[in-house]
């Protein structure tokens, strides 16, 4: 009965492909694998189309196989992708136009999800700064390096957000990738403001916001109001580091410990655990792309931008793909008995 039930999923999915059906774009759910806008018995089909094959679409989570990971995150997935699919900008403010850019560049990935980056012409770290909403609650992740009116930007999104959607309020939550100054600098414009909440900087500050009871070993999930995140701890870059999974989008924020640039360790073994636990979540769940706080590379492979530049012609890419982790993770373990610096196409492991 099995038997028979797979192969007329297989055959309706056949059918759907040699008519014409689009092949799963960058930006839709993963699960999604013929295009349609919803992740349901067609895509189901595509699965058992492609039961242990070594790599397709149907291979979910990347990891050379077509199995019951790939079954059971698509299962997660059921339904109407809504807003998953995203884009980024054809072009980040790069600091090659002072007069002209302004101090913070607001990219709408998708209708609930926005990422913000801060002018190279108001501080050399650039950083990165994203916004997610979901129905009760929109968690920003960093507040940037200073010098700039972040909270005015921010409240000025939320403004907009709540009108297109018919909504009068909703709370924000300000979170962190980490505590380094580039990246808790803004903070202070967001104390005191109206349905905000200020997450502290601590490990024991962050643990108790989001009920982590074992670091860093436990990852728990956070609703944001039909948007669930799945935060990760990630220390070794600095102590309270975190990622953050965001299952609408398949995006993976990785902060300052996985970007196109220097990562720098301040602990190798902690930084090296932290990455081999991220790698096993990122085999296990359906990852789009892996995003950081900041740019620091070209497009020319293995070519850094000198530290404190503040121009950033031709720049390499925000996004990364997931299957960085696997070489990033490879490099940490052949320097265990020796880190240094070791500069790849894409990023530069930088222990210090």
């Amino acid at each position: 009965m099995i038997s028979s039930i797979r192969m007329a999923l297989t055959a309706a999915f056949s059918v759907a492909l040699l008519a014409g059906a689009p092949a799963h774009a960058a930006c839709e759910s993963p699960a999604d694998l013929n295009g349609d806008g919803v992740v349901n018995g067609s895509d189901l089909a595509g699965i058992l189309a492609q039961w242990n094959n070594n790599s397709g679409p149907a291979d979910l989570n990347g990891d050379g196989a077509v199995n019951g990971i790939d079954l059971a995150a698509l299962l997660a997935l059921w339904g109407d992708t809504g807003g998953a699919c995203g884009s980024f900008p054809e072009h980040w403010i790069d600091g090659t136009n002072c007069g002209g850019d302004p101090a913070i560049q607001i990219h709408q990935f998708n209708d609930d999800t926005f990422i913000l980056r801060q002018s190279l012409c108001t501080n050399f770290e650039a950083p990165f700064i994203y916004l997610l909403f979901g129905e009760d609650k929109v968690l920003m992740e960093d507040t940037g390096a200073g010098g700039i009116a972040i909270a005015n930007a921010v409240y000025d999104v939320i403004d907009q957000w709540l009108i297109d959607n018919d909504k009068e309020t909703i709370d924000l939550i300000v979170g962190h990738s980490h505590a380094h100054g580039d990246h808790v600098a803004g903070d202070s414009q967001f104390n005191g403001q109206p349905n905000t909440t200020v997450v502290g900087l601590s490990t024991s500050a962050v643990s108790s916001f989001f009920g982590i009871t074992s670091w860093p070993t436990q990852i728990v999930e956070y609703d944001l109001g039909d948007r669930i995140v799945d935060v990760i701890p990630i220390p070794g870059h600095q102590a309270a580091h975190i990622a953050i999974h965001d299952r609408a989008t398949g995006l993976l924020l990785t902060g300052d410990s996985i970007y196109p640039g220097r990562l720098y360790i301040s602990s190798f073994s902690q930084y090296f655990t932290s990455m081999q636990r991220l790698q096993t979540f990122v085999v296990s769940n359906p990852i789009e792309w892996i995003v950081g706080t900041h740019v620091e590379m070209s497009n020319v492979p293995g070519q850094q931008f000198q530290l404190g530049s503040t121009q950033h012609p031709n720049e390499h890419p925000l996004e990364l793909a997931p299957a960085i982790l696997d070489e990033l993770v490879s490099g940490l373990e052949a320097m265990q008995n020796n880190p240094h610096i070791e500069v790849h196409d894409e990023f530069v492991i930088y222990p210090f």
